[in-house]
């Protein structure tokens, strides 16, 4: 399969700014601040790919992490949200396992 870009120049540009402001907004923010700034960049990543992804990464992008409950993210219960978020990394290890291992079955 043909590599596509998935991110144009001012997408990318505004993904990096906000992750450089994010890591300069942490020096002064709470701890706990820091996974929901990566949350944040990573559903703006998802959000850009979303029209230009192939339908099988389509599909995962609509799955796990927009299920990730906003009010999870906000919760004062730590251990919900550690959970959660396990949830979703292992999704994404599961996807990308299945994604990358497709390669090299050729």
């Amino acid at each position: 399969m043909a590599s596509a870009m998935v991110l144009t120049e001012d997408e990318a540009l505004e993904l990096l700014a906000f992750l450089i402001t994010a890591a300069r907004t942490q020096l002064d923010e709470a701890a706990e601040y820091g996974p929901l700034r990566l949350l944040t960049a990573a559903g703006r990543l998802a959000d850009f790919m979303a029209e230009r992804a192939s339908p099988a990464t389509r599909a995962f992008l609509d799955g796990p992490f927009k299920a990730l409950p906003e009010s999870v993210l906000r919760s004062i219960d730590p251990s919900k949200y550690a959970t959660e978020l396990d949830t979703v990394c292992r999704a994404v290890g599961d996807y990308l396992v299945n994604h990358f291992g497709d390669r090299g079955a050729s």
